[in-house]
């Protein structure tokens, strides 16, 4: 199931919570063919087990009510669909968010003052949303992927002069009007990415079409756009909707593990040179304890791992910018045991 818009303005509320009674934040692997829930309800109860041996004494009370209104849900209410099922639990503070998603998170769970979003946003932030707009001389069609699935489509046709066949003074003029007519087309896109832009925020921008209205789109982004581009491919106005969406998602993909080999690079080469970054775990949970760290880089092998929780809980508590790296970028990182980072000062 993608990330819809309801659950994007769930995720919203539950960042703008304040520190305050406790909250349960689970994330736990589910499997859409299951008919029955009996896997997913005792795969929780063992998450939840440890997660009881975690906690403090004086908060087990009211562990154990938030715990049972979960296993309630999954028992009675949750249908499986997605990949990973992410609850949200406080009956102090009114709150009970469930949420359904297409892509594997780090599964567990967390109970303290805040909700614990990080494995999400590590989820929303390798799988941006993406706008695609294939165009031709007199049509858009607008498209936006929320992790790797459609999640809006409409088009855009507007009346431009079909080609003149005959010669002569009259076909010039005509040919000129023609011309005029398709660069404001083209104009109008803009103005519609723009305007999608305010409805659904996108991270990454992908244009499809032939060589030549590619060319005049991109030429046409204002600098706002244009850094959101994440290149271009050849397509017809008649190609499937899911194939479409499916080639945009895989040159988006291309500029993200393009911008992580970058970040990952500099880290290195900024260490490397005595500059203002961190390589390795003791370096850099150390920086990260100081408050120190703009922005960590880990390698998405290392998930999962204590040493990554704790670094992740340090990062997102003085607000670090956390970025997952996969491929070329984790090689990088390989000799210095998959992690380090940019520093504040």
């Amino acid at each position: 199931m993608k990330l819809k818009t309801d659950d994007e303005l769930k995720i919203r509320r539950l960042r703008r919570l304040s520190q305050g009674q406790p909250i349960l934040s689970v994330y736990l692997e589910t499997e859409p063919g299951l008919a029955l829930h009996h896997g997913h309800v005792a795969t929780l109860m063992d998450i939840f087990r440890e997660l009881r041996e975690r906690t403090a004494d004086e908060d087990q009370a009211g562990l154990a009510v938030e715990t049972d209104r979960a296993l309630a849900f999954v028992r009675e209410d949750y249908i499986p669909s997605g990949r990973t099922l992410a609850v949200f639990s406080s009956r102090p503070r009114r709150i009970f968010e469930a949420l359904s998603i297409q892509l594997p998170l780090l599964v567990g769970a967390r109970f303290g003052p805040r909700p614990y979003l990080t494995p999400l946003e590590l989820a929303l932030e390798d799988h941006p949303r993406v706008a695609v707009a294939l165009v031709s001389e007199e049509e858009v069609r607008l498209m936006t992927i929320v992790l790797d699935e459609i999640e809006s489509e409409h088009r855009v046709k507007e009346q431009v002069p079909g080609r003149q066949r005959q010669g002569g003074w009259s076909a010039f003029k005509y040919q000129r009007d023609r011309e005029r007519h398709i660069r404001e087309h083209f104009r109008h896109v803009v103005g519609e990415l723009r305007e999608l832009q305010k409805k659904l925020p996108y991270e990454r921008l992908v244009i499809a079409g032939t060589d030549e209205a590619t060319a005049a789109m991109v030429k046409l982004l204002p600098i706002g756009l244009s850094k959101k581009l994440a290149g271009t491919f050849r397509e017809e106005q008649f190609g499937a909707s899911a194939e479409l969406a499916k080639r945009a998602a895989l040159v988006a993909d291309e500029a993200e593990r393009a911008e992580e080999l970058q970040l990952a690079e500099e880290i290195r080469d900024r260490a490397l040179a005595g500059g203002m970054a961190a390589l390795g775990w003791d370096e850099t949970l150390q920086t990260l304890t100081e408050g120190r760290v703009h922005r960590l880089a880990i390698s998405a092998s290392e998930l999962g791992s204590k040493e990554a929780d704790n670094a992740l809980d340090l990062a997102t508590d003085s607000d670090a910018l956390i970025e997952v790296v996969h491929g070329a970028a984790e090689e990088v990182l390989a000799p210095h045991r998959g992690i380090g980072a940019l520093l504040r000062y």
